[in-house]
């Protein structure tokens, strides 16, 4: 079919770019020649700002072939490029009925229903979100089906975040590394592939993705720097960090990270550096001056370390965390008294914090005194956050300090099945399976803390390991 002489001279009127628009969404597909014309003209009042002399036009296109799906595929679009999205719901699933294989209905349903995905909170239920964001997939799959040309990049994007969305991994990094491919240098590219290959489980390649631009875009050198810490690459991430400091020098942010990760590699002494350089810069951020005090102790210097804290705890007497972080150094440089007072004194003007109770409750606990007291000052907390398992293994070492090793392990056990990592729930476990003869579920539980996050003195449990085999052996 040709258009009339008419159309022809219309077309011959209208810009090259609206040209090209018209081409690309099939108007060739309308079956007569006054829709197409209809067709055309739409797309020129668009161009003008007429959004009601478009609307017109194509309502009019409508009419003149009610069986074009590509004419109800431009309705619908136009009402998604409006905002309208009810109606070019509407309209897409009429093109839809008309030819299920339309790819702009497809594109129009796929970034209606992808909007309604991000639309929804933490409260909308889980089944809710995965079947819309299963809708949106679909649609956008057709869209982008065997399309060569003509698919906007950013209709990849949606269909990569919603396979995050929806944990397929696979198919977010085969997408993203598609947008890469057409669009190297896209710094948005390259951040969502990374994530992609997060959500992957692969550090190496989301690492290795954000590295290629990271000379030219320093601005995803933040990003990098937390990719390269989770893989374990401190020193890597340490140097990442003063990348994204030199973008963002006022960050407090970028700069507690880089303490940690300087600190999680074991270089005391460059993050008290950093620490104090952060302390001094943001002085009201107390998070600075307990990470300098903490790594102050752990290069050695215990008497300098409560130096820099002390005056701090002084001067903010009812925050929290300064309060307790006060009372573990105190407690690790083997002054008990007075970290027990720390937390007395804390607990006189905030009684409700349950932190600090089982703090306490743990100490006098550890130490085996006041264990009564102990065991009250943890079961108050536990009943402000029922489950929690710091708690639990609180109450149950108190239990197993006053030698009841049932009461100690109804605690210790469940404790140690949400914290399976931590070395010391899982000592004190098998300390209190040890304690009712149960060797060889003791060992289990030693074997674990020696392979968990540390904080225990290894070589003493691998000596109550010997020694567990012994009485097995009898």
């Amino acid at each position: 079919m040709s258009p009339s002489l008419t159309s022809v001279r219309a077309l011959r009127r209208l810009p090259s770019v609206v040209v090209l628009l018209v081409t690309l969404c099939g108007v060739a597909e309308a079956q007569t020649q006054d829709a197409y014309f209809e067709f055309l003209m739409a797309r020129r009042f668009e161009a003008q700002g007429d959004h009601t002399g478009a609307r017109e036009a194509l309502e009019r296109a409508a009419i003149a072939d009610s069986t074009s799906a590509a004419v109800r595929a431009e309705i619908a679009s136009f009402q998604l490029r409006r905002n309208e999205r009810d109606d070019a719901e509407r309209e897409a699933l009429l093109a839809l009925r008309l030819d299920d294989g339309n790819r702009e209905a497809h594109r129009v349903l796929g970034v209606v229903y992808a909007a309604d995905v991000e639309a929804m909170n933490a409260r909308t239920p889980r089944t809710q979100v995965e079947a819309r964001a299963r809708q949106a997939i679909a649609h956008l799959e057709q869209a982008t089906s065997g399309a060569a040309y003509g698919v906007g990049i950013q209709i990849y994007y949606s269909l990569g975040q919603l396979y995050v969305r929806t944990r397929d991994s696979a198919k977010a990094v085969e997408v993203f590394l598609h947008v890469v491919e057409q669009n190297p240098g896209s710094v948005q590219g390259r951040l969502s592939l990374a994530r992609a290959y997060v959500s992957a489980d692969d550090l190496s390649n989301a690492v290795a993705t954000l590295e290629i631009i990271v000379d030219d875009e320093p601005r995803v050198a933040s990003t990098l720097a937390q990719y390269q810490e989770q893989a374990g690459l401190l020193a890597e991430a340490v140097e990442s960090y003063t990348r994204a400091l030199a973008v963002e020098p006022t960050s407090r942010g970028l700069k507690f990270r880089r303490i940690a990760a300087v600190f999680n590699g074991r270089d005391f002494a460059q993050a008290a550096e950093f620490a104090a350089q952060a302390q001094a810069q943001h002085p009201g951020d107390l998070r600075f001056a307990r990470f300098r005090a903490r790594a102050v102790f752990e290069n050695g210097d215990s008497s300098q370390a409560l130096d820099i804290l002390e005056p701090t705890a002084r001067a903010y007497p009812t925050d929290a965390a300064t309060q307790l972080a006060l009372a573990d150094l105190y407690n690790d440089a083997g002054r008990d008294d007075e970290a027990e007072q720390t937390l007395r004194r804390y607990l006189a003007t905030t009684p409700a914090d349950s932190q600090a109770m089982n703090h306490l409750g743990y100490l006098l606990a550890d130490r085996g005194r006041a264990l009564d007291e102990a065991i009250g000052l943890v079961e108050r907390a536990l009943a402000a956050e029922p489950g929690n398992p710091a708690y639990l293994d609180s109450l149950g070492w108190a239990h197993f300090r006053r030698g009841d090793f049932r009461e100690a392990e109804k605690y210790l056990a469940p404790a140690a099945e949400q914290m399976p990592g931590s070395s010391v729930v899982q000592d004190h476990l098998g300390d209190v399976l040890a304690g009712q003869g149960r060797w060889l579920d003791a060992i289990a539980a030693w074997t674990r803390a020696l392979a968990g996050d540390g904080g225990v003195d290894g070589a003493a449990v691998e000596q109550k390991v010997r020694d567990a085999r012994s009485e097995v052996a009898r």
